[in-house]
């Protein structure tokens, strides 16, 4: 099974549902959310209720409902040869 998560249009229809909106409106947020950069805002207006995601680019090129893990330093140790 081909995994649509890289494709927002997908991700969208996953969770707007494939209904006929009456307006589906994606726009890129201003800034930047720490180190996150990629992602946008869609916008989905219905007769009865208009819902708003925001989908977080990840380093996969996969769009999510949750940020990208933060890259943390780590400790490296080297194994002296003896």
């Amino acid at each position: 099974m081909k995994d649509d998560t890289f494709s927002l249009r997908r991700q969208v229809e996953k969770w707007f549902g494939s209904a006929q909106a009456i307006s589906i409106h994606v726009s890129r947020v201003p800034g930047t959310i720490g180190p996150v950069s990629g992602y946008r805002c869609v916008r989905v207006s219905q007769p009865s209720r208009a819902l708003e995601i925001v989908f977080f680019r990840h380093g996969d090129k996969s769009w999510r409902v949750y940020p990208p893990p933060i890259a943390r330093p780590t400790f490296n140790t080297l194994a002296r040869a003896a």
